[in-house]
């Protein structure tokens, strides 16, 4: 028989990753959690799989995987008597799912920045961005569209100044321009503790006008304008692994990226607008799509 996995669905892993010495998940974000993490149950876990959380300890002997070890999965997977995978240490996860990492990467968008400083930030907000119709400020952690700000270009009022300051607590804030998004892509790959790394296909994200994800796709005929879309993913992918084998991560990632308008009225591609180097609502469905570079799933997990 088949030994299933035990998995934690932490898919509050970057409130976490932003304080992981002092979390503890308030009740409205687990409330918020358990239908996304049904979601992700029904198409993550394999059938002989089972689901740690705070109340469980069925999980005796087998492997322990999470949506990203953070401490308190590894914690709750232990506490279930399950055995964890090899996993990279926390200040890796801390290091490689923080907006700097993808910021010192070569930001991607026009007129975007990771900045450290208010005085920094402030001098880019007074000045209208080369793209879009104002400004956006992301924390360096952040979910489901959590953590973000928009600013109209030279109106920064006194509650975004404090925004920014209570940001910077995290090492920075991303300060990018408020585009019109046409639509979300996604693509994911698996990264192997030698730096082996395989990529799965390009997929079709939807997610809400505040960036809670909806739900992910394939696309069944590309077009042309996708096909070099999806070219490029791949590039970028492979860009990423490079950068996430150097910083000692291995695991799954997904890179997010989307097109958008710019003042001309013409569709440009925007390759990088995240990286998270943990699973993704999206992963099971981008590597077990046709692959362009073949992006095997985890033993047991579905395909």
């Amino acid at each position: 028989m088949a030994t299933g996995i035990a998995w934690v669905l932490n898919l509050d892993a970057d409130l976490e990753l932003a304080a992981p010495r002092v979390y503890s998940p308030k009740k409205s974000v687990l409330a918020a959690m358990q239908p996304m993490v049904a979601r992700l149950a029904s198409v993550l876990l394999g059938p002989n799989d089972v689901l740690v959380d705070a109340v469980s300890a069925r999980a005796h002997g087998m492997p322990g995987r999470a949506f990203c070890p953070t401490p308190r999965a590894l914690k709750l997977l232990s506490q279930a008597g399950a055995l964890p995978e090899p996993h990279p240490p926390v200040d890796v996860l801390r290091r490689v799912n923080s907006r700097a990492f993808s910021s010192a990467m070569g930001d991607t968008l026009p007129s975007a920045q990771f900045v450290s400083s208010l005085e920094a930030a402030m001098e880019m907000l007074r000045s209208p961005p080369s793209v879009g119709t104002g400004w956006r400020i992301k924390r360096a952690f952040g979910m489901t569209g959590r953590g973000q700000r928009a600013i109209d270009a030279g109106v920064v009022s006194a509650a975004d100044i404090a925004f920014i300051r209570a940001s910077l607590a995290d090492g920075g804030v991303q300060v990018e321009p408020n585009v019109a998004i046409v639509d979300e892509y996604s693509i994911h790959g698996m990264l192997g503790q030698d730096g082996t790394c395989a990529v799965g296909a390009m997929v079709k994200q939807y997610c809400d006008a505040r960036g809670t994800w909806l739900h992910t796709e394939r696309i069944a005929r590309l077009t042309e304008a996708e096909e070099a879309i999806a070219t490029r993913l791949v590039e970028e992918a492979e860009h990423v692994a490079s950068a996430l084998t150097k910083a000692r991560y291995f695991g799954p990632f997904g890179i997010d990226a989307y097109t958008y308008r710019d003042r001309a009225g013409l569709v440009q591609l925007q390759p990088r607008s995240e990286i998270n180097a943990r699973y993704t609502m999206g992963f099971a469905l981008g590597c077990a799509a046709p692959a362009l570079r073949g992006c095997p799933l985890p033993p047991d997990a579905p395909g």
